[in-house]
């Protein structure tokens, strides 16, 4: 039984997002299908449809390692964070750039951070601490510091100058030194969200000369997207005022601002 030209359409459909490029293609039609498989007698292996194999031929690095990538020109969506995106970021937070790259795709460099920013620690205490091998250790430490997660503890080095020390390599706020800033913080939260509500009656007829509402959608299924155009434009005015800095790039090419802190003593508890 041979493949006609609506089983090849079927299969088309499934899997054309990764014969092109490896970007994604919405165009199904046969003679793509043929560029793309191996049809049956003209080599053995692969997948079954209609008792017969047949084989994807991947065109592109991104399709052979089974990835998916979009092209840089494509004007696309912008989602809510770039994090989820395949397209290239610096459209939303500062620090997006940490999940998007993956950078901490794993609970083990989490935990590696968690413990180095208690005091710094070599490799072979990590490795006690976590139960690993260190060499196992030594490639997350390596990668970490490739993406500058990581950095060494120079002071620490100075008094143990035959061991090499790891540190964060962002600000980690204590517990102690937040409470410095958390009432500033907080009276700054209220004139935002003061100025947030006072304007919300012209957002809302702002809303209603939209055909948003024809779609099924409330004003109130737009206020988190208002309020983050909002904080976003502060903080690019920031920027160009040299109040922020902006992102920086790394050496793995990255573009991040990232920092950590302390959680308070009753934010675990139930």
């Amino acid at each position: 039984m041979c493949l006609d030209t609506r089983e090849m359409e079927f299969v088309a459909r499934r899997v054309s997002r990764l014969c092109i490029n490896g970007a994604v293609n919405v165009t199904f039609h046969f003679e793509h299908t043929r560029q793309h498989f191996v049809l049956p007698g003209q080599e053995t292996g692969g997948d079954l449809l209609g008792e017969q194999a047949f084989r994807i031929r991947p065109k592109s690095e991104t399709v052979k390692r089974g990835q998916m990538s979009v092209p840089d020109d494509l004007d696309g969506l912008r989602f809510a964070c770039e994090c989820v995106s395949a397209r290239r970021g610096g459209y939303s937070d500062p620090w997006a750039a940490i999940a998007k790259d993956k950078l901490l795709a794993d609970g083990t460099k989490e935990e590696i951070l968690n413990l180095v920013a208690k005091e710094p620690k070599t490799i072979s205490q990590l490795a006690k601490e976590l139960g690993l091998k260190p060499a196992s250790v030594h490639t997350h430490i390596n990668q970490m510091m490739t993406s500058e997660l990581l950095r060494e503890a120079k002071e620490w080095e100075k008094r143990h100058p035959s061991e090499r020390y790891y540190e964060p390599n962002f600000p980690v706020i204590r517990a102690d030194e937040r409470a410095e800033f958390d009432a500033l913080c907080q009276k700054m939260a209220q004139r935002v969200a003061a100025i947030f509500e006072k304007r919300r009656p012209r957002l809302e007829r702002a809303f209603d000369k939209t055909d948003i509402a024809e779609q099924g959608w409330e004003f109130s299924d737009l206020t988190q997207y208002l309020y983050a155009c909002v904080q976003r434009g502060a903080r690019e005015l920031l920027e160009e005022r040299g109040v922020l800095p902006p992102r920086e790039k790394r050496r793995n090419g990255a573009k991040w601002v990232f920092w950590a802190e302390d959680p308070k003593a009753d934010a675990n508890k139930k």
